[in-house]
């Protein structure tokens, strides 16, 4: 499948669940999940790049700016780390390695979430 048609299928998808379900979770579908894995991939594929600002376009014909600003708010935001998960017994070198890849994919999905943010509520990257 070509990405044109990816996104288009996923903004189809996203009026379907926001009918079935409601906004925030077309929003956690569409933005959350489905554009953000787009710009990860468009950091990589040209053919993916070329079609962020059409999957824009969809995107802001579905959702009100003012909806798109206050979800990116919150967009992939998780628990901070926990140590206390892990028993005593547990191998620290492995706990902080733990740590450390929980930083790594906090810090990618903030990029992320701001690129998207610049996508959706700049005015034309």
């Amino acid at each position: 499948m070509k990405p044109g048609e990816i996104w288009i299928e996923q903004c189809e998808a996203a009026r379907r669940i926001e009918d079935d379900f409601g906004t925030r979770k077309a929003l956690d579908y569409l933005v959350g999940e489905k554009f953000l894995n787009f710009l990860e991939a468009a950091e990589t594929h040209p053919e993916f790049r070329a079609e962020v600002p059409a999957f824009v376009a969809g995107i802001k014909a579905i959702f009100e700016r003012w909806q798109l600003a206050e979800y990116l708010e919150t967009a992939r935001q998780g628990e901070p780390f926990d140590p206390s998960l892990y028993d005593d017994e547990d191998d620290p070198e492995l706990v902080e390695d733990e740590r450390k890849a929980d930083l790594r994919r906090c810090a990618a999905d903030l990029l992320l979430v701001e690129q998207a943010r610049e996508w959706l509520l700049g005015d034309g990257v």
